[in-house]
């Protein structure tokens, strides 16, 4: 039988992927990796559904406990996904852009440190209309909004708890 057809057969179906649906939420951070793939790099944040609530007018969000991505492509300059991750990570921990322009910072959040693993971060994920071009209407991508979490006490503590089980680095260490 034909290899493809195989993997075919013994594969997940897909339904749709893991992009989160138009909504607004409290995410806690799974993972942030990086993966080479055939468009180019991607840096992708696996990120915990912890509150949805839908926006006005749209369709049900994510659920809570749901895993979502949010992966941007690194490579093509001209889409400034780059820029796009930066921010989220900026955002993440409440930084300023100054402080993330050292590709040694950037890496405590890829490598064994992960540094913004179980970390809170609120986001909205809304429908975007892009422009008109060459007589073909604009599509509509996904637009992210997020804001930044200042953990209180409790919220603090769940995270270093978290981290500990994952056998990772309490976070103070992990961002130093």
């Amino acid at each position: 039988m034909n290899n493809a057809l195989t993997k075919i057969a013994t594969a997940q179906a897909a339904t749709g992927g893991r992009y989160p649906r138009a909504g607004r939420y409290l995410l806690e951070v799974a993972v942030i990796r990086m993966k080479e793939g055939f468009k180019g790099d991607s840096a992708i944040a696996e990120l915990k559904v912890r509150e949805s609530e839908p926006l006005p007018g749209s369709e049900f969000p994510s659920r809570v406990g749901e895993t979502v991505d949010y992966v941007e492509n690194l490579s093509d300059q001209k889409k400034g996904g780059g820029g796009r991750f930066k921010s989220f990570l900026m955002t993440l921990v409440g930084a300023d852009e100054h402080e993330f322009a050292n590709p040694a910072v950037l890496k405590k959040f890829f490598d064994e440190r992960q540094a913004g693993t179980h970390v809170l971060i609120r986001c909205e994920v809304f429908p975007k209309q892009l422009p008109a071009k060459d007589g073909h209407a604009g599509k509509v991508i996904t637009g992210f909004r997020w804001s930044h979490v200042e953990l209180n006490d409790e919220q603090l503590s769940q995270v270093e708890q978290a981290r500990k089980g994952s056998k990772l680095p309490a976070l103070a260490d992990a961002l130093a």
